[in-house]
């Protein structure tokens, strides 16, 4: 995935930029359809508005500008769902194929909510599950699946009148990533951000022991003599050989770097010689410009080079973590 940026020129050239400015006149079409819409919808729903008035019937005289509202409202659900699948069945397409011909891109698809259970990531089942941007294929040497997941939880409480309330919370939201990790391995070995101990000091060490112990986490606590992992991550495995076989010195060093480079508390599994990796984010990725974006910004090569870094950021565990370098015991 080290395309140049004169590869990236000729392709932006060649293969984007004619559908770009088919996309372009499409959207400024829709735009101005939209715009028909909306000041009709006005125009009746005013002027109904008015004659309802003239009657006397109170507040019922402004249900036409009430449906033109939602007149309005749907036009533009419409339209800016149309236009985000254009883009991405059109653009998004052909840059995935860009940085591997191997992968495959389907924005409707997901990781599976049983896959993202059963990477044992987190400790709570999310009781609402939702996605997008699936990209699966092969980078190199390494098969993988990946996209954005939003998981939730509910709690419920009860007010002094007995009514019940239910508040969602987000148990996970981000890239999702599932890859063929390089070396054969039958455990499972899970590495966690370390919270217990960065807030608690020994203590949270204490905890972290206790919750192997009862369960809460699979095997035991495994402990590293690298002091800067030690202090970002907790290492639970179902076989302390195997999760030292797993975790080299190298390794380490490289999910740390992975780490500064996300910014983020990221997590990672690795069961049955498969590699989980959940990277938290703030913002929805790959999503497309706004249906009402300036003239001619989607023609700008800086507006498709950020959809290029987010598709290289979110493939970048692969060379990160440096899965295409196999081991003679597998390929």
């Amino acid at each position: 995935m080290s395309e140049s940026a004169g590869e990236f020129s000729q392709f932006y050239r060649e293969q984007l930029e004619p559908v770009l400015r088919s996309l372009e006149a499409e959207r400024q079409q829709a735009t101005q359809r939209f715009g028909q819409i909306t000041l009709i919808s006005v125009i009746a729903g005013g002027l109904l508005t008015l004659l309802l008035a003239a009657s006397e019937i109170g507040l019922l005289a402004f249900l036409p500008l009430g449906g033109a509202l939602l007149v309005i409202l749907i036009a533009y659900s419409v339209m800016a769902s149309a236009w985000s699948r254009q883009f991405k069945g059109r653009v998004l397409t052909r840059l995935v194929k860009f940085i591997s011909p191997e992968l495959e891109y389907r924005p409707d698809q997901y990781i599976s909510e049983t896959e993202f259970r059963n990477s044992l990531l987190f400790q709570m089942d999310p009781d609402r599950y939702r996605g997008e941007d699936l990209i699966e294929g092969r980078v190199g040497q390494t098969a993988l699946r990946l996209s954005e997941v939003h998981a939730e939880y509910k709690t419920e409480h009860y007010d002094s009148n007995g009514n019940r309330y239910t508040t969602w919370h987000t148990l996970f939201r981000g890239l999702f990533i599932i890859a063929d990790f390089n070396k054969h391995f039958n455990g499972i070995t899970l590495v966690l951000p370390d919270v217990e101990q960065n807030l608690l000091g020994w203590f949270g060490q204490v905890l972290q022991g206790l919750s192997a112990k009862l369960g809460m986490q699979p095997g035991e606590l495994v402990k590293l003599e690298d002091p800067d992992f030690e202090r970002a991550f907790k290492v639970y495995s179902t076989d302390q050989i195997e999760a030292r076989y797993i975790l080299t010195p190298s390794l380490i060093a490289r999910i740390l770097r992975f780490r500064e480079r996300t910014q983020s508390e990221i997590r990672l599994a690795f069961i049955a010689s498969r590699l989980y990796v959940a990277i938290p984010t703030t913002r929805d990725y790959f999503e497309a410009p706004s249906l009402f974006a300036p003239v001619g910004e989607l023609l700008r090569s800086e507006t498709i080079g950020k959809y290029l870094h987010e598709l290289q950021f979110a493939l970048a565990v692969v060379d990160e973590l440096n899965l295409n370098t196999r081991i003679w015991t597998k390929r």
